[in-house]
C-alpha cells in the first residue's frame, strides 16, 4: 500500500512560506487553550481545597440545635426551650442502628488561668465519640479522650494551638495544669492547625462533658449534640425520620423551624459539588468562547488562502483532480494549524499552573487554592475539541474551493 506525503509536504511549505500568517491565525487558538487550562486547572485546584475543608467532618454527620418553638402545639404555648439530656441520646442510639458515633456538645467562653497567664477561651465539653464525628488529630505525643476520661470525669482537656502559645509560651503545654472555671485540668493534647476549619479551634478548649457539667455548669441538659452514620445509610432520610421523632419526644410541630435546627453535612457537601459543577460548565463555556473566536480567524485565512491558490485549484480540477482532494487539503491545512497552535496553548497553559503552584508553594498564610489541578481527561477533551474546531474552521473555504468551476479558476487572476 503506497502513502502520499506529497499533500503534507504541500501543506507544511504553504504554511512556512507564510509563516506569520500561520502564527496569527494559530494565536487565536492557543490563547483560547491557555485560558480554558488556566481557568479549569485553577478551578479543580480550588474545588479540591474547598472540599477537603469537609474532611475535617464526618462525611454523614449531623449536627442538631435546640432552639425555642415558636409555634403553639398540643395546647403547649409557644416560646417552649428545646434543651436535650442523656437520657435522650441513649434513646436515640438504642433506636438507630445506623448511628456509629454520638456526643453531646456543650460550650461556653471561660477565663482560663496558668500562673500569671490567662485568656478567655471557648470552651467544650464532649465525650470519646466526638473526635471520630468532627475529625480533629493532636500533635505527637498527646491523645484523644477515651471513654474512661468521660466515664470517670477525668479533669483533662485538649488545648489550641492559641491557647497553648497564650498561657505556656514557648514551653511544651503536654502534662501541665490550667484551671478552667477554678478547676484543675492536665492539658493531654494539643490541637492540629492543617486547614481553614481546624485553624477555627486555634482558640478552643476540649473537656469531657461529664467534667464540664460538673465543674463548669453544673446542669445536665445541653443544646446541641452530634452524630454520624454508617456509610450505607441515607442521611437525608435519617434527617426527616430524626426530625419527626424530636418533635414526638420535645412536643412540638414538626413544620416549627425554631424548634430545632439540623445541619447534615453529606446534603452541603453535595450542594458545593453541584455548585462546582455549575462553574466547570461555565468555565468551559468561556474557554469555547475564546475558541470560537480562534476558529473564525483560522476559518477567515483558509478563505484568503483559497481565493489565493484559485489559478491553482483550477489547473488542478482541469487536470482531473477530484474535489474530495482539493477538500482533503484545505481541511488538512486547517487542522493542523488549530492543533499545532491548540497544543502549543495546552503546554504553555501546563506551564502557567506549574508556575501557580510554585506561587501557592511559597505563601505561607492559608490560601483557599493550595495547587492547581488538571486532569488527563481535560486535556484528552481540549484535543478532540481542537481537531473539531479544525475541522470546522476549514469546512466552508474547503466546500468553496471544490466548488470552483476550472475554466473560471483558470482565468481568474488574484489581485490581492
Amino acid at each position: 500500500m503506497n502513502i502520499s506525503f506529497a499533500p503534507l509536504r504541500e501543506i507544511f511549505y504553504s504554511i512556512r512560506y507564510n509563516r506569520m500568517r500561520s502564527i496569527l491565525s494559530g494565536f487565536g487558538i492557543s490563547w483560547g487553550v491557555l485560558i480554558l487550562v488556566v481557568l479549569l486547572g485553577t478551578g479543580q485546584g480550588f474545588q479540591e481545597a474547598v472540599m477537603s475543608l469537609f474532611s475535617v467532618f464526618a462525611q454523614k454527620s449531623i449536627y442538631v440545635y435546640g432552639g425555642v418553638t415558636s409555634k403553639s402545639y398540643n395546647n403547649i404555648k409557644e416560646g417552649k426551650e428545646i434543651r436535650f439530656d442523656d437520657t435522650y441520646l441513649n434513646r436515640l442510639q438504642k433506636r438507630y442502628s445506623e448511628i456509629v458515633a454520638l456526643s453531646p456538645e456543650m460550650s461556653t467562653s471561660v477565663l482560663v488561668r496558668n500562673n500569671t497567664k490567662s485568656g478567655v477561651f471557648n470552651t467544650f465539653g464532649v465525650n470519646a465519640d466526638y473526635m471520630q464525628i468532627k475529625i480533629l488529630q493532636v500533635y505527637d505525643k498527646g491523645r484523644l479522650f477515651t471513654f474512661g476520661d468521660v466515664s470517670q470525669s477525668r479533669p483533662v482537656a485538649i488545648i489550641g494551638e492559641q491557647v497553648a502559645t497564650t498561657l505556656f509560651g514557648k514551653e511544651d503545654a503536654l502534662e501541665k495544669h490550667i484551671a478552667i472555671g477554678g478547676a484543675l485540668f492536665r492539658v493531654i493534647g494539643v490541637i492540629k492547625n492543617e486547614n481553614l476549619f481546624s485553624a477555627s479551634e486555634i482558640g478552643s478548649i476540649y473537656i469531657p462533658y461529664t467534667s464540664y457539667q460538673q465543674l463548669i455548669t453544673k446542669e445536665n441538659d445541653f443544646r446541641s449534640f452530634c452524630l454520624y452514620l454508617s456509610s450505607n445509610s441515607n442521611s437525608k432520610v435519617f434527617e426527616e425520620d430524626l426530625k419527626s421523632h424530636l418533635a414526638h419526644h420535645y412536643q412540638f410541630s414538626s413544620d416549627d423551624k425554631q424548634a430545632v435546627y439540623i445541619a447534615n453535612f453529606e446534603t452541603q457537601t453535595s450542594a458545593f459539588e453541584g455548585l462546582f459543577r455549575g462553574i466547570r460548565l461555565f468555565i468551559w463555556g468561556v474557554g469555547i468562547c475564546f475558541l470560537i473566536s480562534g476558529i473564525v480567524g483560522v476559518c477567515n485565512i483558509m478563505f484568503v488562502v483559497v481565493k489565493e491558490r484559485t489559478n491553482e485549484i483550477g489547473i488542478r480540477l482541469a487536470v482531473g483532480a477530484l474535489p474530495h482532494s482539493i477538500i482533503q487539503l484545505v481541511l488538512l491545512e486547517s487542522i493542523i494549524i488549530t492543533t499545532v497552535a491548540g497544543i502549543i496553548g495546552l503546554l504553555l497553559g501546563n506551564g502557567m499552573l506549574m508556575l501557580i503552584d510554585e506561587l501557592l508553594s511559597m505563601a505561607k498564610t492559608n490560601l483557599f487554592v493550595w495547587r492547581t489541578s488538571l486532569h488527563i481527561g481535560v486535556a484528552v477533551a481540549a484535543l478532540i475539541i481542537l481537531i473539531i474546531a479544525g475541522i470546522i474552521a476549514g469546512a466552508f473555504p474547503a466546500i468553496k474551493a471544490s466548488t470552483i468551476e476550472p475554466v473560471d479558476a483558470i482565468r481568474y487572476e488574484n489581485r490581492g
